[in-house]
C-alpha cells in the first residue's frame, strides 16, 4: 500500500497511518483504502494533519467521492475498522472539523475520533482496537 503505513501491530488489530499531502488523485487514496480493507481484518487509522493545496471544486469532488466511497464500503468499515482518526493541533481548525466529524459519523455509521496530537492519536486507536475487537 502506498498511503497507509503499519505504525503497530496490537493483539486486537493493526494501526495504520495516513498522509493525504502527496496524494494527486483521490481515488488512488479511496483504492489504497480498499486494499487496506483486503488486507487488514482489524484496523484502525491515523490521518496526519490535511494541509492540501486544492482548489475549492476539487474539494468538493473529492469530498464527494469519499463519501459515496465510505457508503459503498460502509458494512466492511463497521465490522473491521475501529476508528478513523484524525491528528488536527491547530485548535480553531479542530473545533470545526470536530463539529463536521460528529455529523458525518452518525450519518454515515462510521467512527470517526479526532486527536490534537500523533500520540494521543495511537492512543485512542488502541483504545478502540481493545473495545471494538478485544477480548
Amino acid at each position: 500500500m502506498k498511503y497507509f503505513t503499519l505504525l503497530q501491530n496490537l493483539p486486537e488489530g493493526s494501526i495504520y497511518q495516513t498522509d493525504l499531502t502527496p496524494v494527486v488523485q483521490f481515488q488512488d487514496w479511496l483504492d489504497d483504502f480498499e486494499e487496506l480493507l483486503r488486507q487488514s481484518p482489524r484496523f484502525a487509522t491515523v490521518c496526519t494533519p490535511m494541509r492540501l493545496d486544492k482548489s475549492p471544486e476539487q474539494r468538493t469532488a473529492d469530498r464527494k467521492l469519499y463519501l459515496d466511497w465510505i457508503r459503498a464500503h460502509q458494512p466492511q468499515l463497521d465490522a473491521q475498522c475501529a476508528a478513523m482518526l484524525m491528528v488536527e493541533p491547530d485548535p480553531e481548525i479542530f473545533a470545526e472539523l470536530q463539529q463536521q466529524s460528529s455529523k458525518l459519523a452518525v450519518s454515515l455509521n462510521v467512527r470517526y475520533t479526532l486527536a490534537r496530537t500523533q500520540d494521543e492519536a495511537l492512543q485512542l486507536a488502541a483504545q478502540a482496537l481493545k473495545q471494538q475487537f478485544g477480548a
